[in-house]
């Protein structure tokens, strides 16, 4: 998981957000509060509003990055759980069937190719439904076996 910190761009943000991260007992914690309203008290209007406007960007950011660490952790997880698994499964079929889509797309998810600059990932839906289908073929096998 990356350090949240580098996404908070506003200095009085990053001031408040370093009081809290140091605070460890209930008091210290009280007291960043207190640090962080003498902080936005002394502010103007418009500097109260500018501060607010960052703080929000601020937070719109770091949720961007934290989105970014669970994209990334469903495809290792995916991998990790499927093993040498793959080699034995047509992906095309699995693309086609479940999700109306080319094996291409399902496989640069998988392995979370570059696609347009980013890294691609499974939606949290898409990954839902990768499973969905994985257990949709697994009761097919056991069917087959038994």
């Amino acid at each position: 998981m990356r350090n949240l910190d580098s996404y908070i761009q506003n200095p009085t943000h990053k001031l408040i957000a370093e009081a809290y991260r140091k605070a460890k007992t209930p008091e210290e914690k009280e007291a960043a509060a207190r640090y962080q309203h003498e902080l936005e008290s002394a502010m103007s209007p418009e500097e109260k509003e500018r501060y607010q406007k960052e703080f929000v960007e601020d937070h719109y950011r770091m949720l961007d990055a934290v989105q970014e660490d669970i994209d990334e952790w469903i495809v290792e997880a995916i991998k990790k759980k499927m093993g040498d698994t793959p080699r034995f499964i047509n992906w095309s079929q699995i693309a086609a069937t479940y999700f109306d889509k080319s094996q291409s797309w399902l496989m640069q998810r998988i392995n979370g190719n570059i696609v347009n600059g980013k890294e691609a990932h499974f939606k949290p839906a898409e990954a839902k439904q990768l499973e969905a289908a994985l257990h949709d073929l697994g009761h097919k096998l056991l069917a087959i076996a038994l």
